[in-house]
């Protein structure tokens, strides 16, 4: 039998439709509008790469009640790509009565070159390549969702055979006795017997590869979804080539992100700190497509917290999102009273005053939120900052 040899795409955990709490209506709008942009750029790195088929590991849509408006943009989107096309129903938009993809308006819409893992029957996209899906049936399953497919018959002789399915590996979960997870030995052995050649998996939004064989990967999602995820944003050029002298398999991310949820921690301690941390916002590039989770810590004067607050609004302008990281927030205030006595106030507005700072000075639990509405206080009572 002559080599095979296949290039395609493998991607995972597109969640179109996603809502995300922390973004305002208008950078909602252009975060959901990114990740349907994702598919036409994974289209472009199908083009560029000559690929043969892409899979998609799963939850292609967040939920399996989205917005017309998504399920119409994306067959618009997976218009843009040529080469077949195989979606995998994953947790969230698993294979149940009323699901997304027995929408008649999917049904009308979906480009022919499109095709969605309904069984696990092989496909066959281009001599001597099977893909396999193990789609997901209900939102809790009671079992490892691909053991089926790895107990089938192996491939024909020199056939390659993808296999695409989503879940937690039992490597990777802290609950070793959740039923539904994917058992790791069980697909090293399918892959050593040569049941199957690759395990494109999804539900892991960060890329990442499991095992030992450099053949079982999750793709990660193409846009990302939280700050913790450690590698998002990449989908997997996967090369097989199968024959009489072996198997071997080469994996490359490339990259289709356009968004940033970060993370940063900083300590506070005066001017020269918030300095750091004004530059460091400055900097920041393509900040309407950032998210920035920050935490504060240290002490600062009622000024400082008041230049704090500026700085913080100014800048939520022009990113995405700032969150408060409130685990990590933690701004106490220093001794400033000259400062506070100082305020052009009176009556109640002194009143309050007075008793925000006795609060201050109490450290109670009250204590940083007392904190942040004196330095609201003396901000809007026109101290400096």
């Amino acid at each position: 039998m002559p080599d095979t040899t296949i290039r395609f795409l493998h991607s995972g955990d597109w969640q179109l439709g996603m809502m995300r709490r922390f973004l305002g209506p208008e950078a909602q709008a252009r975060y959901g509008q990114a990740r349907v942009d994702a598919i036409e750029r994974i289209g472009a790195v199908a083009a560029r790469t000559s690929a043969a088929f892409v899979v998609v590991a799963g939850d292609v849509f967040d939920a399996n009640q989205v917005d017309r408006k998504v399920v119409l943009r994306a067959c618009e989107a997976l218009r843009a790509l040529t080469c077949p096309v195989y979606l995998l129903p994953g947790n969230h938009d698993s294979l149940e009565p009323g699901s997304v993809w027995a929408s008649p308006m999917l049904a009308a819409h979906l480009p022919s070159h499109v095709e969605v893992l309904r069984d696990s029957d092989p496909r066959t996209p281009a001599p001597g390549v099977e893909v396999v899906g193990a789609p997901w049936r209900t939102r809790r399953p009671l079992r490892d969702p691909v053991a089926d497919v790895l107990d089938a018959d192996p491939p024909a002789e020199g056939v390659v055979r993808v296999l695409v399915g989503h879940g937690q590996t039992d490597s990777l979960a802290p609950d070793v006795g959740e039923p539904a997870l994917v058992r790791l030995r069980t697909l090293e052995e399918a892959l050593a017997a040569g049941r199957i050649h690759y395990a494109a998996l999804g539900d892991r939004h960060s890329r990442t590869s499991v095992g030992e064989s450099g053949r079982i990967w999750y793709a990660g999602t193409p846009e990302p979804t939280r700050p913790e995820e450690e590698h998002p944003g990449d989908v997997l050029l996967v090369e097989l080539s199968t024959g009489p002298g072996g198997s071997t398999c080469t994996v490359s991310p490339e990259r289709v992100g356009t968004w940033r949820l970060l993370s940063r921690v900083v300590e506070v301690d005066g001017d020269s700190s918030l300095d750091a941390l004004d530059r460091w916002l400055g900097e920041q590039p393509d900040k309407a497509r950032t998210v920035v989770r920050l935490g504060v810590r240290g002490a600062l004067s009622v000024a400082g917290l008041t230049r704090l607050e500026v700085l913080l609004d100014a800048q939520t302008e022009v990113y995405a999102a700032i969150q408060r990281w409130r685990r990590n927030w933690d701004v106490g205030v220093l001794p400033d009273d000259q400062m506070l006595d100082d305020l052009p106030v009176t009556g109640p507005a002194r009143a309050a005053l007075e008793e925000l700072r006795l609060t201050v000075a109490s450290g109670s639990d009250d204590a940083g939120e007392a904190a942040d509405a004196l330095a609201l206080l003396h901000r809007l009572a026109g101290g400096a900052a």
